[in-house]
């Protein structure tokens, strides 16, 4: 009897797409492939019905579609000028859509679009639409009776562009989180929408263990689904040492909550790094300060670290670890014009963090860095 509920629950399974609303979705589109190995993968043209141009790329398990109005009436252009360039949506795999739905009708979530079918030769996709947090909303599909590459209105793209062909892999596998920032004072309101709303729960990762508010500037919670396959963080403002948080600089940037970053997860990130640099990706680089007090939390752990110190700051990478696992990340600057959207690069060797311990690290390398300048 319990399986037979769990089969018929509804339920996020995976993350599905992402969509960006973008000024110029054919450049938008084309940076992601020239810089992070992205691939042309289908095109929906505009039409009178649909004013709408959009461009979808695809690497491995990561799908993004950019999208940009072709008049100057409707909401996409009332939002790009609210916003500039931005993570409209974030789309996730279910089953049971009806029962989610029901279920979220009930909680009092705003329904942007119900229940919806669209169909092509092959097969049916069944999807709908919520609002969350800011302007953005979830897209929430199910395929299970569609064999079609993408979705119906979609063109695949068989061309391999002549980019991919010159420049080397990136190895980006899947969207391992996706992070928000949010006004003040929603953080456990937005929290509870997903708990209420899409059956997910909170998630404890090791972060949670450290007091970093002083560093960090920022709470932070954070949200999964029951087979882990989709992780949503999310941050407020908070008092710290620095004047002003990170989360509140992009609300302000973005004029409302809204996606800060999304995590791109690669097994072998040094290669990526090295990868992402020979395409032009532009990347966030530490003080030297950082990587020698590493060196030294390093000899004084009982961890094993497959990377070298030598490689991590060559590229740019940070790591957060204890005893059991560690966790390395990298970061491109901003994506877009406003200072808003960036990419993380994550690898994960049995640690679930999001990298918090790097905010004190780093902090603490960049004041020992300011130590060094004044006496010398």
């Amino acid at each position: 009897m319990t399986n037979a509920t769990n089969e018929t629950s509804g339920k996020v399974l995976n993350f599905d797409h992402l969509t960006f609303w973008v000024a110029n979705a054919k450049t938008a589109s084309t940076y992601f492939v020239t810089r992070f190995g992205f691939k042309p993968f289908a095109v929906r043209e505009a039409s009178e019905d649909n004013p709408i141009q959009s461009y979808v790329v695809q690497l491995n398990k990561i799908t993004i579609i950019f999208q940009s109005p072709t008049s100057t009436e409707g909401v996409i252009t009332l939002d790009l000028t609210a916003h500039g360039d931005f993570v409209k949506d974030v789309a996730f795999k279910v089953n049971n859509l009806e029962e989610i739905i029901k279920r979220a009708a009930k909680e009092g979530a705003i329904i942007v679009k119900g229940v919806t079918e669209e169909c092509d030769e092959n097969g049916v996709v069944k999807f709908a639409v919520l609002k969350t947090y800011g302007d953005n909303t979830h897209t929430l599909i199910d395929k299970s009776q569609y064999k079609g590459r993408f979705l119906p209105g979609y063109t695949i793209i068989e061309d391999v562009d002549i980019v991919n062909k010159l420049l080397p892999d990136t190895h980006l596998e899947f969207i391992d989180h996706v992070e928000g920032n949010m006004e003040d004072g929603t953080l456990e309101d937005s929290i509870t929408w997903y708990e209420k709303n899409l059956n997910m729960h909170r998630f404890w990762c090791v972060d949670y263990t450290h007091d970093l508010v002083p560093y960090s500037c920022i709470n932070s919670a954070s949200v999964i689904n029951e087979s882990e396959t989709v992780l949503l963080s999310m941050n407020e403002a908070a008092k710290g040492l620095r004047p002003i948080s990170k989360a509140r600089e992009f609300v302000k940037a973005h004029g409302t909550s809204g996606v800060e970053h999304v995590a791109l997860y690669t097994d072998d990130i040094i290669t990526t790094m090295r990868n992402l640099k020979e395409r032009g990706a532009e990347i966030i680089t530490w003080p030297a300060t950082y990587y020698d007090m590493i060196k030294e939390k390093l000899n004084k752990s009982s961890l094993k670290v497959q990377e070298t110190i030598d490689d991590l700051k060559e590229q740019n990478v940070l790591i957060d670890f204890d005893e059991r696992g560690y966790m390395l990340q990298a970061f491109t600057k901003h994506v877009q014009a406003r200072p808003t959207l960036f990419l993380e690069i994550i690898q994960r060797r049995n640690h679930r963090g999001f990298g918090s311990m790097n905010y004190k690290w780093v902090f603490e390398a960049i004041e020992q860095m300011n130590e060094m300048k004044t006496e010398s």
